[in-house]
């Protein structure tokens, strides 16, 4: 018998193309999801561990500077609000069902 588990957090470990270093310097790392309890049990092992997390805006209006006329989406935005393009680009290929954190 096949069991087959589906993921049901995620947790995207990245520099977000260097952006959010720039955001929040190098001893900082920049915290996207769209899910309050996910935030929660993060900021808690960020304490546990000693790592500092800084809540991001998922700001949903950014989108439209990624959608493209002859492609699904475009894979970056524009300069500003890099990391926040980033964290919207990758949210795209998980399932709303999924807790996401890009970080």
């Amino acid at each position: 018998m096949l069991w087959f588990m589906l993921a049901t957090k995620i947790v995207d470990l990245a520099t977000l193309t260097g952006v959010c270093v720039v955001a929040l310097g190098p001893s900082i790392a920049g915290v996207f999801t769209p899910n309050d309890d996910l935030a929660k049990e993060l900021f808690q092992a960020s304490e546990a561990s000693g790592e500092k997390f800084w809540r991001m805006p998922l700001e949903e209006s950014y989108w439209e500077s990624m959608k493209s006329g002859v492609a699904d989406m475009v894979n970056t935005g524009g300069r500003q609000g890099g990391a926040i393009n980033a964290a919207l680009f990758l949210k795209q290929f998980v399932d709303e069902k999924v807790k996401v954190d890009a970080r």
